[in-house]
C-alpha cells in the first residue's frame, strides 16, 4: 500500500553573517594646553614679583590667561591647569604693576648740585646764634627754593640720570605766543604765558627723552600748580630728541600762570615718581 502524505516543506537555513569586524579605539594625543598655561602663569608670576623683571611679566602673564582660555575651551583634559593658567595671568599682571611702581618709586630721588657748591656764608664772629631760633628750611622745598638759574641734578638708584638748568623766565610771553602760530588761543582771564628756556643734560649711562623723563611745573604765589600750556611755541622742548651721556639740549617750555603776584610763584623739576625741587621764578 502507498503512502501519499506529501512531506512538509523544510525552510532553508539563512547563513550567519560574518562578525563585523572591531575597529581599534582611535588614539587621541592628550593636549597639552592645560600644561603649558599652568607653566607659563608660574613663569608670569615669578618674573611679577622679581624688580626689574616685572617690567616684561605682562608677556607671560597675557599668554597663560590666554592659554588657559583657549584649553577650556578645546575641554581638553587638564581643566585644572588651564582654570590655573586663567588665574595666574592676570594676578601676575597686578603683582608686576605693584612692583613696578614700587620699585620706580623707591629709586627715584631729586638732588640739587649747585652752581656754586663750595660757597660758604659765614656769620658774623660777633653774632651767637638764638637757642629758641628754629632751624632754616632745607633748601629746594616750597619754604626755602633754590635761587634762579640752580643746576638741579635728578637721580635713580643707578646714579645721577639728568642735570636741569632753567635760563631767564619771560613773565609775560602772550605776544611770543600769538606771533608763532595765528590758532593759539590768547590766556584765560587773569592769566598770562610763561615761557622759560630750560637746558637739560644727560649723565646717566643708558639713554633718556628730557621732556618724557623730567616734569617742570609753576606753583602759583597762593599754593595752585600749573603744567605745559598746548599751544605752539618756538623751540619747544618737546621737540627734543633721545640723548645719551653727555649730551646737552636747550628748548623751550610754556606754562599758563595767574597773573597775580606772578614774579612771587616758584618752578618745581622732578623726575617720575620723584620729590619736587623747587627753584624761584626770579
Amino acid at each position: 500500500m502507498s503512502d501519499n502524505t506529501t512531506p512538509e516543506p523544510v525552510a532553508p537555513v539563512e547563513p550567519t553573517p560574518p562578525p563585523a569586524p572591531v575597529d581599534a579605539a582611535p588614539t587621541t594625543k592628550p593636549s597639552r594646553l592645560p600644561l603649558v598655561a599652568l607653566i607659563v602663569g608660574i613663569v608670569a608670576i615669578v618674573c611679577a614679583i622679581i624688580p626689574g623683571l616685572s617690567f616684561v611679566a605682562f608677556i607671560p602673564a597675557f599668554t597663560a590667561l590666554g592659554l588657559g582660555i583657549a584649553a577650556l575651551a578645546s575641554k581638553a583634559p587638564g581643566r585644572g591647569k588651564a582654570l590655573a593658567g586663567v588665574v595666574l595671568g592676570p594676578v601676575a599682571l597686578l603683582v608686576a604693576i605693584i612692583v613696578s611702581v614700587g620699585f620706580i618709586a623707591s629709586g627715584v630721588r631729586s638732588t640739587v648740585d649747585q652752581a656754586d657748591p663750595e660757597k660758604v656764608v659765614e656769620a658774623p664772629a660777633a653774632e651767637t646764634p638764638k637757642a629758641a631760633e628754629a632751624p632754616p628750611a632745607k633748601e629746594g622745598t616750597r619754604a626755602n627754593p633754590a635761587p634762579a638759574g640752580s643746576v638741579i641734578e635728578i637721580s635713580d638708584n643707578s646714579g645721577p640720570i639728568w642735570q636741569v638748568q632753567l635760563g631767564t623766565a619771560n613773565l609775560d610771553a602772550g605776544d611770543i605766543v600769538a606771533a608763532e602760530n595765528q590758532f593759539n588761543e590768547p590766556a584765560d582771564e587773569g592769566f598770562q604765558y610763561i615761557i622759560v628756556p630750560v637746558t637739560y643734560t644727560y649723565v646717566g649711562d643708558e639713554s633718556g627723552t628730557p621732556w618724557i623723563d623730567v616734569t617742570i611745573e609753576y606753583v602759583s604765589a597762593a599754593g595752585t600748580t600749573h603744567t605745559n600750556a598746548y599751544v605752539v611755541i618756538p623751540n619747544n622742548a618737546t621737540a627734543i630728541n633721545e640723548m645719551y651721556n653727555g649730551a646737552t639740549a636747550t628748548g623751550n617750555i610754556v606754562i599758563m600762570a595767574p597773573s597775580a603776584d606772578i614774579e612771587k610763584g616758584t618752578f618745581t623739576i622732578s623726575a617720575l615718581f620723584g620729590t619736587p625741587y623747587f627753584v624761584k621764578v626770579v
